[in-house]
């Protein structure tokens, strides 16, 4: 890599320097020089792994409910609001991600001034409040307040938190631990999807709804004591710190990650409803095909934890948006059939399962350890305009381009998305070296 690339621009105190592990990269000294220590625990030791766990879970209940929601939206699409249009339906599980986005943005900067377990377990309140308030919803738009609008600022907490966290409580194995926290999430959209499905099909909507608020709701409490920061910024007034702005690389990774968020929720929205339209398979064939796909981005996220040290976490996140945009241009656009289907499931839910999991690596790498809860409070301004640019007008396209019945123009405007993603971040790699062969 070439030298000085990655360094903060604050110089580290020598003394201070010399207590820190002398295998930590320079710039990662620097980041945490930047702040000082919340808390007496030590890195890497056991109490770190015990926060990893908290994050995981908290993570599963908050970013897993909303991976499920394609369920949701095969059962409104099909049996609870068969006239409604796709789009206003995908709304609600829009809202859901495009509030807990706004959320995130003033929840990183609140994730700075006050205690995170508190936080985290106000989010756990209220995304329990939301869901139960939902069960007793019988139209689009209060479900579009409950079960996406307040449930969505609920879990911006829990969000924040448990992506921003497991890094700041690493120096040796930062990659490896943020991919087993935020594994959570797949874990949850794994076993909540097929959870979700049969307690609709054997309790119905509103009670599946209010198992699912209450399950949430506990979870997410008694894992918040854990929830706790390990390093707090010496100086931070901006609720975002938009001096990044002035950052080509930045520029180039926010612009990526804009396309990336737009095409990660797709194929889990459309999924399922496609199998019963094109493949004329059944509704709990199509939820389980979710499942899959969220088996799936669980172990990548596992093996771009496992190799993000080594490899470097920016050269691993080209890789994976290279393995999205086949699997949604080679496989999915030419063909419809159950086994490319299945290929598709496979090869995308691993790819976007390790882009999600290393950004928060990458960030915490390139732009500083120190600052990464206000540095992903900006972040999440591309997530919001990835949810928008994302199933919105995949739905749009489902709707008055192919009628509800013929896929094709969603997915291929879907495949598009991580190709657009993959340019811009091949652009912030050459700005920071134009080395191939080097950690990144």
């Amino acid at each position: 890599m070439d030298k000085g690339v990655l360094t903060a621009s604050k110089a580290p105190n020598p003394e201070s320097t010399r207590r820190l592990n002398k295998d930590v990269p320079e710039f990662i000294i620097s980041a945490d020089l930047a702040a000082e220590e919340a808390t007496d625990k030590p890195p890497d030791g056991l109490y770190a792994w015990a926060v990893v766990f908290a994050c995981l879970v908290s993570l599963m209940l908050s970013i897993g409910i909303n991976d499920a929601y394609g369920v949701y939206q095969q059962h409104y699409q099909l049996s609870e609001f068969p006239r409604a249009t796709t789009a206003i339906i995908s709304w609600i599980g829009t809202a859901q991600f495009l509030i807990m986005c706004i959320g995130g943005m003033f929840s990183g900067f609140l994730c700075e001034r006050f205690d995170t377990r508190i936080l985290n377990a106000i989010g756990a309140i209220i995304m329990g409040i939301a869901f139960i308030a939902a069960s007793f919803c019988k139209s689009i738009e209060m479900l579009m307040v409950t079960q996406g609008l307040l449930y969505g600022l609920g879990a911006s907490f829990p969000f924040v938190a448990g992506t921003s966290i497991p890094t700041q409580w690493f120096t040796k194995r930062r990659g490896l631990a943020t991919g087993i926290a935020l594994s959570g999430s797949g874990i949850g959209g794994m076993w909540m999807t097929s959870a979700t499905s049969a307690l609709i099909a054997s309790l119905g909507r509103p009670w599946a709804m209010r198992v699912t608020g209450i399950i949430s709701m506990i979870a997410v409490l008694a894992v918040s004591p854990w929830m706790r920061v390990r390093l707090v910024p010496n100086q931070s007034e901006r609720l975002i710190d938009w001096s990044m702005i002035k950052d080509l690389r930045f520029n180039m990774f926010l612009i990526a990650l804009v396309f990336a968020i737009a095409a990660y929720f797709g194929p889990f929205y459309q999924i399922p409803s496609y199998s019963v339209v094109v493949l004329h398979k059944s509704e709990s064939w199509g939820s389980n095909m979710d499942t899959l796909m969220n088996g799936l981005s669980i172990l990548g996220r596992l093996v771009v934890g496992l190799l993000a040290d080594a490899v470097g976490p920016l050269n691993l996140l080209i890789l994976n948006m290279s393995l999205a945009s086949v699997s949604l241009l080679v496989l999915w656009v030419p063909f419809d059939t159950v086994g490319t289907l299945i290929a598709v499931d496979l090869l995308f839910g691993f790819a976007i399962g390790g882009v999600v999991s290393v950004i928060p690596v990458v960030a915490a790498e390139v732009f500083g350890l120190a600052r990464l809860p206000s540095i992903i409070g900006l972040l999440f301004v591309g997530y919001f305009a990835g949810g928008l640019l994302g199933v919105p007008p995949m739905s749009a396209l489902l709707d008055n381009v192919g009628h509800r019945t013929n896929y094709k123009s969603s997915i291929l405007y879907m495949g598009m998305l991580p190709v657009f993603s993959l340019a811009f971040l091949l652009l912030m790699r050459c700005i920071i070296t134009r080395r191939i062969w080097v950690r990144v």
